[in-house]
């Protein structure tokens, strides 16, 4: 049997929002990257200590470090150095969902053929019969538009990864005067140009 599936009327979702597909994929992944680092902001934070020293890791100790934090520097401290990771991954998040979702939806497309109705139909292939990805992506297409967006997203805010990684030096150099994210991302650019941006 012939599976067909209505294209959905342009007009009627051009009036039920004005901004493009393609800025909402980059709020919502942006903003739903945003909670999920947040919430495991304590995590990472502990992670890094683990890391700088040479204290061995067991997690029966981990509740007495989150402890230790808390008495020492309060209970904001656990999401210390949230807000420059914040500036860093809503680009990153929004940036990969919305180019994995334009590629996934390129690559579905591949798989129909379009009436003179307007209707979509599936392509009767030997691939999609014996997979049953009418409708969905092949595992290497999944792997494709996933390595595809990630990689993307890493191009796009690499920039911004130098500079937390340059404030973080700094901040362990304990300078006199530690310079802003801003600062440091603009000082690149100044110093050595655009391939500053990307060192």
């Amino acid at each position: 049997d012939t599976i067909t599936m209505e294209k959905p009327n342009e007009e009627g979702t051009q009036r039920r929002g004005k901004l493009p597909q393609e800025v909402k994929n980059i709020v919502a992944g942006g903003l739903a990257g945003m909670v999920a680092k947040t919430i495991v902001a304590p995590v990472d934070r502990i992670k890094i200590l683990y890391q700088v020293t040479s204290t061995p890791f067991y997690l029966r100790d981990v509740p007495g470090v989150v402890s230790s934090i808390v008495r020492e520097e309060g209970f904001q401290a656990l999401w210390k150095g949230n807000m420059a990771t914040m500036i860093r991954i809503f680009p990153y998040a929004g940036i990969q969902f919305m180019v994995f979702n334009k590629l996934k939806s390129y690559l579905i497309s591949l798989h129909h053929d379009e009436n003179d109705d307007g209707s979509v139909i599936p392509r009767n292939n030997s691939f999609d019969q014996a997979n049953d990805r009418k409708w969905d992506l092949s595992p290497v297409e999944s792997l494709l538009a996933g390595s595809t967006a990630g990689a993307v997203s890493v191009l796009f805010t690499y920039p911004l990864d130098l500079t937390r990684a340059q404030l973080a030096v700094l901040k362990k150099q304990k300078t006199k005067k530690s310079d802003g994210f801003i600062t440091v991302l603009f000082g690149n650019y100044t110093k050595w140009g655009f391939g500053g941006l990307f060192r």
